[in-house]
């Protein structure tokens, strides 16, 4: 088994397969209790992906990811899409990724996420150097939001892929993402 959907059910009941599985690479979760599995999933060095999208994932849920992140060196693609975690949320993951350097692709589109979100994302952009893939889409971050990124993406020279349609830029913000993609031979 390399691979595990669940959906409406107690992760109570797999959790303890989690911590000793050395085959399970990937794992979805839907509308399940994030912080029953996180704990044993802090042991895994195989689950390379991990997918909470739309799965109600609260701020709570997402420093228990966050604190995955801290210590987790498997893990290599995190999708939680559609979680209304908003900066709080995000704050909590940017922690976790600030020690991590296996994550290469994180999915954060419609996430509640604003320009305080953003501010975090752009320093986190300035220390970790794994990220290859942010997608970050339908997140309302404004002008000075995407200003914060691509901040970040002076200091950033992994990242190859930035998702940000549909966060409320003007022409101002299409010009910070011009002037970044000058400087910026990765994206």
């Amino acid at each position: 088994l390399t691979k595990l959907n669940v959906w409406d059910c107690g992760l109570s009941v797999i959790t303890e397969h989690l911590q000793h599985s050395n085959v399970l690479t990937k794992l979805n979760v839907w509308d399940c209790g994030l912080s029953v599995i996180t704990e044993h999933l802090q042991h895994s060095n195989v689950l390379t992906k991990l997918n909470v999208w739309r799965c109600g994932l609260s701020v709570r849920g997402a420093s228990c990811l966050g604190e995955l992140l801290m210590v987790n060196n498997s893990l290599k693609e995190l999708v939680m899409g559609y979680n209304q975690i908003g900066d709080e949320g995000v704050l909590s993951v940017c922690e976790g990724l600030q020690c991590n350097k296996t994550l290469t692709k994180l999915h954060i589109d419609e996430c509640g996420i604003l320009q305080k979100g953003a501010s975090c994302l752009g320093e986190l952009l300035k220390v970790n150097n794994s990220l290859k893939e942010l997608v970050m889409w339908g997140n309302q971050i404004g002008d000075e939001g995407v200003l914060s990124v691509c901040e970040g993406l002076q200091c950033h020279k992994t990242l190859t892929k930035l998702n940000i349609w549909e966060c409320g830029l003007s022409v101002k913000g299409a010009t910070y993402i011009s002037q970044a993609l000058m400087g910026n031979q990765t994206l």
